[in-house]
């Protein structure tokens, strides 16, 4: 039996949206970050007293990015989670992810308030990137619920179609996930720590193997982990593509988060080498968000299986095999 959708055409284009919105919010905040406009606006929720910024580049960017907050983002996951409560109310892989995304937005908002009103501080800071990507990552597990159906944690069901090597890649991939989000975290304390410009080689630092300065050894522990742990990312990425029984998206996924991925560590060499340049900085951040995107939606879609049946009922938590 093909796979039964739990949710209509319509309620899965506002899930694309409020992802594709909260990506795009993440980018804009990182343009906000490195092109310190972060208090281009002093005062919460106006700018300088306003509901309008006044015509200066670094009020302009923080204001564009408050703007989609309040106006793009917080909408769209507002109307997401009334819709899954209203329609989709017996399916809990729908209406907890889209009830979680709402308590994160509210904690983001917040958050931003107060990382304003107390003049940036880093460890703030870096807890609203955390929190601005776990929305993401929560909003890419509703929506890839809203097309698969329940998300399924039994590894035997992914060892079907003559391919029982998958049955470890789920796993593999929640820890890959974890390992992304773990670097984004290292490199945004990088920032917060003022340590992004303490080593101006790359891949040593200042020719040096270990560091020799707190702000160095910050720096290096961000380029030591995405070492270790990007060759991780890379073997689990590497089975998503490997062999024939793989699913279309998840081949797909794989291939796109390892171009990503290479480009990432790309960028951050260039970033070094060209002096920290402010595009180049913009890049690096994005591509982080793409890559977590990526690898987030993968984790979430190597959960589910192609051989099962969605089954709308209050206990629904699991798709059963399909023997037809």
């Amino acid at each position: 039996m093909p796979l039964t959708s739990p949710a209509a055409p319509w309620f899965k284009s506002l899930c694309w949206a409020s992802v594709l919105s909260v990506g795009a919010l993440v980018v804009l905040g990182g343009i906000v970050r490195v092109t310190g406009s972060g208090l281009g606006c002093p005062d919460w929720p106006l700018c300088y007293g306003k509901l309008y910024p006044p015509l200066e580049l670094q009020a302009v960017i923080e204001y564009s990015h408050r703007l989609v907050a309040s106006a793009v983002v917080g909408p769209l996951i507002l109307a997401t989670s009334v819709a899954a409560w209203i329609t989709q109310r017996r399916d809990r892989w729908i209406v907890v992810p889209a009830s979680v995304a709402v308590i994160l937005l509210i904690a983001q908002a917040l958050l931003g308030g107060v990382t304003v009103l107390t003049e940036l501080p880093g460890g703030i800071v870096a807890a609203h990137l955390a929190l601005a990507e776990a929305l993401l990552a929560t909003l890419i597990v509703l929506l890839v619920a809203s097309h698969r159906g329940p998300l399924i944690w039994n590894g035997n069901a992914y060892g079907r179609g003559g391919d029982p090597g998958f049955g470890r890649f789920p796993v593999l991939m929640l820890a890959a996930a974890l390992a992304v989000y773990f670097l984004i975290l290292t490199g945004s304390f990088v920032t917060a720590a003022g340590a992004t410009a303490a080593c101006t080689t790359w891949p040593l630092c200042q020719g040096n193997i270990f560091p020799q300065s707190t702000f160095q050894a910050i720096n290096m522990g961000h380029r030591s982990a995405t070492l270790v742990l990007g060759l991780y990312v890379l073997y689990a990425l590497h089975l998503g593509f490997r062999g024939k029984n793989r699913q279309g998206g998840v081949k797909s996924l794989a291939m796109a988060a390892t171009i990503i991925l290479t480009m990432q560590v790309a960028a951050g060499a260039a970033t070094v080498w060209l002096d920290f340049a402010i595009g180049l900085r913009a890049l690096h951040l994005s591509l982080a968000t793409a890559l977590w995107g990526l690898v987030a939606g993968l984790a979430a879609l190597s959960h589910t299986s192609p051989l099962a049946s969605f089954h709308a009922s209050p206990s629904a938590m699991s798709t059963e095999p399909s023997h037809g």
